[in-house]
């Protein structure tokens, strides 16, 4: 099997995924439970490369950061 044709594949996959999800209801989902799976993906992350920061100028990052900062504060 070509590569274009592995692509070809993998792009009807996709297509017959999406037809098929649009067909799903919404999903409710309480804030809470979206909190607890985002940090448990976060904690999927070793600490170095969370506190890694690949571009500091950014500003988008330093106010990300910051605002992490003061959620992660222990009272």
């Amino acid at each position: 099997m070509t590569l274009k044709e592995q692509l070809d594949e993998r792009r009807r996959q996709w297509e017959a995924f999406n037809r098929w999800e649009e067909q799903l209801p919404p999903m409710e989902r309480d804030p809470a439970r979206i909190l607890a799976d985002l940090g448990a993906i976060l904690s999927w992350i070793p600490r170095k490369d969370r506190l890694l920061d690949p571009d500091p100028e950014k500003p988008g990052i330093q106010i990300l950061r910051a605002a992490c900062a003061v959620l992660n504060r222990r009272p």
